[in-house]
């Protein structure tokens, strides 16, 4: 079969990624002999790519999109099917697993993937090519006449070692690969993401990443991991990573093998990746220090116990001792960090919250970030908001679902909208400086707002009109850095 895939791109500051779920599903698809092509679609250069997509002319075109790029995926379904009606249409990702139904019919799908989409889609292309339907396909709920069939949800892919490393040849890197980069608050290049493990044991109560990987934790081998760095080394240049895993220290003894084994290829690698303050010691940071490790991502998310608690992030023993200790261990190391901060939780009060900005004042992390607490579907605070009143079903799935850019947040629980929105950006504002003028280290940074001013000097005004909209200064930069974005995909910078 022909398939294409698409991504509905939402621009969120400058943390734009390759799509490595799709390109999971092309390197299996292409593996099994299919023929892929991917789209990393940004919608407002829509008509190419569809142009493009009608040339391809794909048997089964399939499209992967978050709560924030809901609307968007849904505009891009409706302009695809009016271009080319008699395609094969399906979704899958976080949203489609929880909201199949929903889904299916919003979108008049022909069938969606519920959770880990490698296998599911393996065999689903292999029934549509052999013009047989999606009885008894597990992990897919399709139509059949007038009838929607739930199907079985799919085991878990048991070995994530026999999954081909991702098809980034699919699309073109180049736009990725320079800066600013995923070390936010620093620009470098060359950098690109990879994946370790899939499945988080932890109960927080604003993630839904169990809904597509499970609660327990599945491991490459560290053999496998290094070798696709040096497939992306020799390949693509790449000396620098950022591993997505939701806890990269899960297993210390798995981080002390992949260090001795990257450490031992003599590979030039950057590294960083989201750990957690009750996962890190002396021995095992040294270790990762010295085999590349250049930054730590923490959600540190509140300085109060008692909300720590709500968000289920409390754990044994004191956890803001175990918080400032993590960040003064990466500060004698010169490990660079990264905290995020969420408020807007249940019972939270003022207390709570200057409690939070005191620790974020303490610890001085490189980069600084206060979200809005969202309730995506999938979690449990999403169930918890309806039950309570706290959130309205009806609102629209859209780019107000995002949990970094918007103006306001989604629920009042114990502050008014507005009330919240002056204090995060109180917050936010306190941590400019810090965040993106810090000196010399920043100075590639510096070039591309200069880039930006010189190729779009109207951005700029754009810019301005949203800080004196928003009040917040980093609401200038993430304008800036989308533009940025823009003019590499598609401009050549």
């Amino acid at each position: 079969m022909r398939v294409t895939l698409v991504n509905a791109q939402v621009l969120d500051g400058n943390n734009v990624v390759p799509p490595l779920g799709l390109m999971y599903i092309a390197a299996v698809l292409e593996k099994a002999g299919h023929t892929v092509q991917i789209y990393d679609a940004d919608p407002e250069y829509q008509s190419t790519i569809i142009n493009d997509i009608k040339e391809f002319n794909p048997d089964l075109i399939a499209l992967s999109f978050l709560t924030v790029g809901y609307q968007r995926a849904f505009n891009f379904t409706k302009s695809l099917k009016e271009a080319m009606p008699d395609k094969i249409y399906c979704s899958g990702g976080v949203h489609t697993s929880v909201k199949p139904k929903e889904t299916l019919e919003a979108f008049d799908l022909d069938f969606i993937v519920v959770g880990e989409g490698e296998d599911t889609m393996i065999e689903v292309c292999e029934r549509l090519g052999s013009g047989k339907d999606l009885t008894d396909v597990n992990g897919v709920m399709y139509r059949k006449d007038e009838e929607i069939i739930v199907n079985e949800r799919r085991e878990m892919i048991k070995d994530l070692d026999t999954i081909p490393f991702p098809a980034r040849h699919l699309i073109d890197m180049k736009p990725y690969l320079k800066p600013p980069g995923i070390i936010r608050g620093h620009a470098d290049s060359n950098q690109t993401t990879i994946v370790t493990s899939r499945g988080c044991p932890f109960q927080c109560i604003y993630c839904g990443s169990h809904n597509i990987f499970g609660r327990k934790t599945r491991r490459r081998s560290v053999k496998n991991v290094v070798d696709e760095i040096e497939h992306l080394y020799k390949n693509f240049g790449i000396t620098g990573i950022y591993y997505c895993d939701d806890t990269f220290t899960l297993s210390p003894k798995w981080v002390r093998e992949y260090c001795e084994e990257l450490t031992k290829r003599n590979l030039p690698i950057k590294w960083a990746g989201q750990s957690r303050v009750d996962q890190t010691d002396i021995e095992l940071m040294t270790l990762m220090k010295k085999s590349g490790l250049v930054q730590l991502d923490f959600g540190v998310e509140s300085g109060s116990e008692k909300i720590l608690k709500v968000l289920g992030k409390g754990g044994a023993g004191d956890r803001k001792s175990q918080i400032k200790k993590s960040f003064k261990l990466c500060k004698e190391l010169d490990i660079r960090t990264l905290a995020t901060f969420i408020i807007g939780s249940p019972e939270e009060t003022k207390a709570d919250i200057d409690e939070s900005f005191q620790v974020a004042k303490d610890i001085d992390a490189d980069y600084t970030a206060f979200y809005f607490l969202t309730p995506y579907p999938g979690t449990a605070i999403y169930e918890k908001a309806i039950q309570e009143g706290w959130l309205d079903p009806n609102i629209p799935f859209s780019e107000i679902w995002a949990h970094r850019q918007p103006e306001l947040p989604l629920m009042a629980i114990t502050f008014g909208k507005e009330e919240l929105r002056d204090i995060r950006k109180k917050m936010q504002n306190a941590f400019f400086r810090k965040n993106y003028l810090r000196g010399t280290g920043n100075i590639s940074f510096y070039s591309i707002l200069s880039t930006i001013f010189f190729r779009n000097p109207k951005i700029f005004l754009t810019a301005i009109g949203q800080y004196f909209r928003t009040g917040r200064m980093d609401y200038i930069v993430e304008t800036l850095n989308a533009e940025y974005w823009r003019m590499k995909k598609y401009d050549g910078v």
